[in-house]
C-alpha cells in the first residue's frame, strides 16, 4: 500500500501542483488572461486550495518568479575563478549572458507583462525590486576588481540594463545580436569606465 503523506508533505505537493498549473496557464494565456479558477482546475484542486497557499494571482506569479527568474545571473560569480585575464572573463561573461537570453524567452515575456501590471502597484514593485538585488550583487562582485573608481553596484545596474536591451533585440533579430556582441559591449563599457572619473553610487537596501 502507498505510504500516507504527512500534512506538511501533502501541503508541499499541493503547492507544487498549483505552481506547475499556474506556469502552464500563464504561458498559454498571459498574466492578464489567466484566472485563479483555471489554475485551480488545471491543478485538480479547488479555488480555496489556491487561497490557502497564496494570497492571489499576484502572489502565485511572484512565487513562480522566484523559481524561474529571480536569479538567472547568479552564476556569473563563478566566472572569475575560471578565467586567467580580463579578455577571457569578458568572453566567458558574454557567452553566459547569451545563454541566459536564449534559455528564458517564454518566461521573460511573461515577466515583462507582469512588470507593466505592477507599475501601478507600488507594493508589487517593491517585491520585484527586492528580487533584483541578487543578480545585481552577483554581477557587482564580478566587475568590482575591474572598476575600482566606480561603485560596482551602479556598474552592475548598467550592465544588466545593457544586457536586457540586447536580449530584446536578439529575440527579435538574432543575426543582429550574435553571442560575441554581449562580450564586445562589455569591453566598450569597461573601457569607458577606465577613462571616466567615478561618480555614480547605487543605494543598497
Amino acid at each position: 500500500m502507498p505510504l500516507r503523506l504527512s500534512r506538511s508533505q501533502a501541503k508541499a505537493r499541493t503547492r507544487k501542483r498549483l505552481l506547475t498549473a499556474a506556469g502552464e496557464v500563464f504561458a498559454e494565456q498571459g498574466f492578464a488572461g489567466a484566472s485563479v479558477d483555471e489554475i485551480a482546475s488545471r491543478a485538480g484542486h479547488t479555488v480555496g486550495a489556491v487561497y490557502s497557499h497564496f494570497t492571489g494571482k499576484d502572489d502565485l506569479f511572484l512565487a513562480l518568479f522566484d523559481e524561474h527568474a529571480a536569479h538567472p545571473l547568479d552564476g556569473v560569480g563563478e566566472i572569475p575563478s575560471q578565467c586567467e585575464d580580463d579578455e577571457t572573463a569578458f568572453a566567458a561573461f558574454g557567452d553566459y549572458l547569451a545563454g541566459v537570453a536564449d534559455r528564458h524567452t517564454a518566461w521573460s515575456t511573461l515577466e515583462m507583462e507582469f512588470l507593466r501590471y505592477a507599475l501601478t502597484r507600488p507594493e508589487l514593485l517593491d517585491r520585484l525590486a527586492a528580487r533584483w538585488w541578487a543578480p545585481r550583487t552577483a554581477v557587482a562582485r564580478l566587475v568590482a576588481p575591474r572598476c575600482a573608481a566606480h561603485d560596482p553596484a551602479a556598474v552592475a545596474t548598467a550592465i544588466i540594463g545593457l544586457f536586457e536591451g540586447l536580449v530584446t533585440q536578439r529575440r527579435v533579430d538574432r543575426a543582429a545580436v550574435p553571442s560575441e556582441l554581449f562580450a564586445e559591449a562589455l569591453r566598450w563599457l569597461m573601457a569607458g569606465l577606465a577613462r571616466t572619473p567615478g561618480r555614480a553610487r547605487a543605494d543598497t537596501p
